[in-house]
């Protein structure tokens, strides 16, 4: 089962300000703020939100994020931190809802000590200039996040900007979260994050050698490590997934539009080959024979639905008999012939 993919309209690029100092204030601007990793459906219903009624004041949207995270910042090694997306795909999300401006603002210790009334003053009013601040139903901010909904209306009273929250976004009786989609991409649950996502997860990486195993079976794949660190994978198992590539082996990006290979994916440990402690890897076996050389190239994994978990064969034969099978399915799953 694979959940309903959404389609937008396509918009003129977003203008993207790489911090404070770089954006000019000026215009009418509805604005929001936060990390928005995943840019599920709640996050869309917000957006979606600012830019409708952008529409009909005659004003600019605006969204302020964060980078690096700021559980990276505050607890360092200690964080946990699991991000659903790199911030070039949240960068890439964000523009797909027709927003005009993206500002990343630099965080730092520095910058997580500002008081709430503090960055309403100086982030929001004098830096971002809104007119209106858009916030989720569980929105916090300022230092040790003790700022709230009722703070931000008391300062709208003071400095002349409005408030308007967009409750939370039910899908299939469920509230829409990063929280919970992390929690089902870790126990292996692909159709239910897409569901809350509203298009299947996707992963970054770069090619790496490998052992040449995939080869020896007749199943060659290409080793993957993540582009950026804490970038969250689903559970261990092998999924059916398209690989786009980013960039080639040399760095420089495909010439023309970039196409999606359909593939197979594993991920975890190789317990028919492997010791038990052996660390858990990820390999894509791409359909198309005729992709380049890939080593040292990037690229994003979309994972479209799992086939099955990970497990031991007695023989390497019986694992050739299972990949073809796999290998099967996944065609059947993503359409290729």
């Amino acid at each position: 089962m694979t959940a309903p993919l959404q389609t937008h309209p396509t918009f003129a690029p977003v203008r993207i300000h790489r911090g404070l100092p770089y954006f000019k204030t000026g215009q009418r601007r509805i604005a929001t703020t936060g990390t928005f990793d995943g840019v599920h459906l709640g996050h869309r219903a917000l957006l979606d939100w600012m830019v409708n009624e952008a529409q009909t004041m005659g004003a600019e949207t605006l969204v302020l994020t964060f980078d690096p995270h700021p559980r990276q910042v505050l607890f360092g090694a200690d964080s946990g931190l699991e991000l659903i997306q790199s911030l070039d795909q949240r960068m890439e999300c964000l523009e797909e809802t027709g927003l005009d401006h993206l500002v990343i603002q630099p965080f730092d210790k520095e910058f997580s000590r500002l008081r709430p009334e503090d960055f309403v003053r100086d982030v929001l009013v004098e830096g971002l200039g809104i007119t209106t601040i858009v916030v989720g139903h569980d929105h916090r901010f300022g230092a040790g996040r003790e700022g709230d909904i009722d703070l931000l209306r008391a300062c709208g009273e003071m400095y002349g900007f409005t408030v308007q929250l967009i409750p939370a976004h039910i899908e299939g009786e469920l509230t829409v979260s990063s929280t919970k989609i992390r929690q089902r991409l870790r126990a292996g649950e692909l159709a239910e994050a897409s569901a809350l996502l509203g298009r299947h997860p996707a992963w970054r990486g770069e090619v790496v050698h490998g052992d040449g195993r995939g080869r020896q079976l007749g199943y060659p794949t290409a080793n993957f490590e993540a582009l950026e660190p804490h970038l969250l994978l689903p559970a261990e198992g092998v999924y059916a997934a398209e690989v786009k590539l980013l960039t080639q082996a040399d760095g420089s990006r495909p010439t023309g539009p970039i196409k999606a290979c359909p593939a197979m994916v594993n991920i975890g440990p190789r317990p028919t080959f492997d010791p038990a402690d052996a660390p858990a890897k990820l390999e894509a076996h791409l359909f198309d024979t005729e992709a380049p050389e890939l080593y040292g190239a990037t690229a994003e994994i979309t994972f479209v639905e799992k086939l099955r978990d990970v497990q031991k064969f007695e023989s390497a034969d019986a694992l050739v008999d299972q990949l073809g099978m796999d290998a099967t399915a996944a065609k059947r799953i993503l359409g290729y012939t």
